[in-house]
């Protein structure tokens, strides 16, 4: 049995349930937008949405959203804040309802982090505070690294900065599943043999450290006019098809060293259970300068979903504490 490349989105460092959604449950309207727009990036335009006032006396929170090939839908637990700052979140490049002109050429991870910078001159910001999720955060730390001078604050929220973060994360939890689930899977990549022994074994991987919540019911709305399979191939391209390592072309990226420079107050963000592990992110601490980190009791990677209340909670406490006074 060959895994699915949307089963194999929500186990990258990336997202649950990136791209189409099951539609298990009736669907809800798409939470309305203040503001929608469209950007213009290199390779096409993006979509983008704003919640809340953008002239507000607090600088807003732009939020990057994970994958590859996820959509800003898995941010939409945000927008309750919308009530004290701007929310921006946007579609990336090949994803949701942005442009998808699927060009490897536009597939490097530089091109996507000026992704960030064409939404904050588009919409006119000086100052914001900028949350990566996943492969999100990948971004916005390529992007905190060269533009410090505008943001307030910055969130990594379950982000592997290296190959080998994520590879040593997924070891480990591996080596903690139950009855021998772990080496179906670790020769299952060996071999090149995908059963459903394999199968079984990866959805309860998924089950326990990435899809722990069914996602929200306007997730398959948001979804609904956006072709089957967008982002996949973007996907691929940069994670491969292994649970266990990067194949594609963040096979072997480091981008640890990055935070020895940045001193902008940061908060790295992990659910207990999340497939980054917390003590993985743990470790990065020391390399900021002015870090700080919290882990969320009994959530996994989509925190978001796991825990609304209190990832709101964390981030508007941390937002906060980086505004002026």
């Amino acid at each position: 049995m060959r895994l699915s490349r949307r089963a194999m989105l929500a186990m990258t460092a990336a997202t649950a349930l990136a791209g189409r959604v099951q539609a298990q449950e009736p669907t809800q309207d798409v939470p309305p937008a203040d503001r929608e727009l469209r950007v213009p990036v290199r390779g096409g335009e993006i979509y983008v949405r704003i919640n809340g006032d953008l002239n507000a006396h607090k600088a807003p929170l732009l939020l990057v959203h994970g994958g590859p090939g996820g959509a800003c839908w898995q941010l939409f637990p945000a927008l309750p804040l919308a009530a004290d700052r701007a929310i921006i979140v946007y579609d990336q490049l090949d994803s949701g309802r942005s442009d998808a002109p699927n060009d490897p050429a536009n597939w490097t991870v530089e091109r996507y982090a000026s992704e960030i910078e064409a939404v904050r001159a588009a919409l006119g910001i000086e100052q914001f505070h900028l949350l990566g999720h996943s492969w999100g955060g990948i971004l916005a730390t390529r992007y905190a690294a060269d533009h410090q001078d505008r943001l307030r604050s910055l969130i990594l929220q379950g982000t592997p900065l290296s190959s080998r973060q994520w590879e040593e994360s997924v070891s480990n939890l591996l080596d903690r599943m139950p009855d021998d689930q772990a080496d179906v899977i670790r020769e299952a990549e060996r071999t090149g043999v995908m059963s459903e022994a394999y199968g079984q074994a990866v959805t309860a991987f998924f089950r326990a450290h990435i899809n722990r919540t069914r996602s929200p019911a306007y997730a398959p709305a948001y979804m609904r006019d956006v072709p089957e399979g967008r982002g996949d191939a973007l996907a691929n391209a940069a994670v491969g098809m292994s649970v266990t390592r990067m194949t594609g072309f963040l096979d072997g990226f480091n981008d640890e060293p990055l935070l020895d420079g940045i001193a902008t107050p940061t908060l790295l963000l992990n659910g207990e259970l999340d497939v980054i592990t917390p003590e993985t992110t743990r470790a990065l601490l020391p390399r900021l300068r002015a870090g700080t980190f919290v882990e969320l009791a009994g959530a996994g990677h989509m925190a978001q979903f796991d825990r609304p209340d209190d990832w709101r909670e964390t981030i508007d406490r941390f937002i906060a504490g980086a505004d002026p006074a």
